[in-house]
């Protein structure tokens, strides 16, 4: 569904508008009806690689293909929906005229009850006579949400979909993303909340310094963890080891130190 070959993408940056890349060399595939969670660091190159996949931006090196389309070409997206990052929307507008506006850019027969299912599955329809700019940040998420998945896309693409919410908002959003799992999606999410990696993915990719330094099975990753947290307990001197209040899994452990490693080379 998503093909990534050979990508590279720098910027100039200074007044010599020197290279940087914010990607090097990033190749990899997303299947059909799999949830992949993209981790890393911030500034590792997460949203810049999501802005190639959906047509935002165009690789520098390599090449991006979206259902066998090139990710420049429009037909890439006809089945895909697209979370950003940080969604926003004009001040003055109800949540049900936003999308509905976006209902008629998709050039699509979608009927009243489907955009009604979409504000629902996403938990906002009790708030969608209110308008956009009196909502909280997860209010605004979850209409973000409901934008992206209308006209029922195969292929759905989240940019940090829970940053800045709450436990509970948390909870909720990774239900939702759990119920399109059941209705076969393919979900491509970037986080840098280890947490997320074992709840939600079927395969884990991790990006750090714009380098994918890991790109495998969740099962995988996980038999990795327990075997490198056995090792650090048999190395600890009188076997004093133990997992930090924040990251309280072998599989949270062992991502943040392969990602700090890294991230020191």
């Amino acid at each position: 569904m998503i093909e990534l070959n050979g990508v590279t993408k720098y910027f100039r940056i200074g007044f010599f508008g020197i290279k940087k890349n914010a990607v090097e060399d990033l190749s990899f595939t997303v299947e059909k009806g799999k949830v992949i969670g993209f981790f890393g660091p911030n500034g590792a190159g997460k949203s810049t690689t999501i802005k190639m996949m959906v047509g935002l931006i165009h690789p520098s090196r390599g090449g991006v293909k979206i259902n066998g389309y090139e990710a420049k070409d429009c037909r890439s997206r006809v089945k895909l929906g697209y979370l950003p990052e940080n969604p926003n929307f004009p001040r003055g507008i109800k949540g049900i005229e936003i999308i509905n506006y976006y209902a008629k850019l998709l050039n699509a027969k979608i009927s009243k009850e489907e955009i009604y299912d979409s504000l629902k599955l996403a938990g906002i329809f009790y708030a969608k006579d209110l308008h956009a700019h009196k909502y909280s940040k997860g209010m605004t998420q979850r209409l973000a949400l409901a934008v992206s998945i209308l006209g029922d896309p195969e292929i759905l693409i989240f940019d940090e979909p829970l940053s800045g919410l709450d436990p509970i908002g948390r909870k909720e959003f990774k239900d939702i993303i759990f119920r399109l799992k059941e209705r076969k999606k393919t979900i491509f999410f970037s986080s840098h909340v280890l947490a997320d990696s074992k709840e939600l993915c079927d395969k884990i990719a991790v990006l750090v310094n714009g380098r994918l330094i890991k790109n495998e099975d969740t099962a995988a990753i996980e038999k990795e963890a327990e075997s490198y947290a056995a090792e650090k307990i048999n190395s600890a001197q009188n076997g004093d080891f133990h997992l930090t209040s924040e990251y309280n899994t072998s599989l949270e452990v062992y991502l943040y130190d392969l990602m700090l490693k890294n991230k020191k080379n």
